[in-house]
């Protein structure tokens, strides 16, 4: 049985505006910040978001080929249909370990 996998949209935009409200608050906070790692940072960030989003279409795609009849190649479906779940689980990951980061700073006492 194929499930079909259903990927969240993810607003880039929306990251990129609250990167740089974090970006700013650091700043009146006087916490010194690199341009050149913070953009490197961001462009890692969006690449991996976009590569589990190719990987989940890819998935969709090979998914619905089976289903449809076009292709006979399971073994191929299911390995992509994976790729894709483990891609996506490692975002979750990364953002509840950003989650509990911010957590952690938010309980510090100054």
């Amino acid at each position: 049985m194929i499930a079909k996998i259903n990927s969240p949209k993810i607003d880039l935009s929306s990251l990129d505006t609250d990167f740089r409200a974090g970006k700013d608050a650091a700043g009146r906070m006087g916490v010194g910040t690199e341009n050149s790692t913070e953009s490197k940072f961001l462009n890692m960030l969006k690449d991996g978001i976009s590569n589990v989003n190719e990987a989940s279409k890819e998935a969709e795609k090979s998914s619905m080929d089976l289903a449809s009849g076009r292709t006979s190649n399971i073994h191929e479906t299911m390995l992509t249909a994976a790729k894709a779940e483990i891609g996506f689980n490692l975002l979750v990951q990364l953002r509840n370990k950003a989650i509990e980061a911010y957590q952690d700073v938010m309980r510090m006492q100054v």
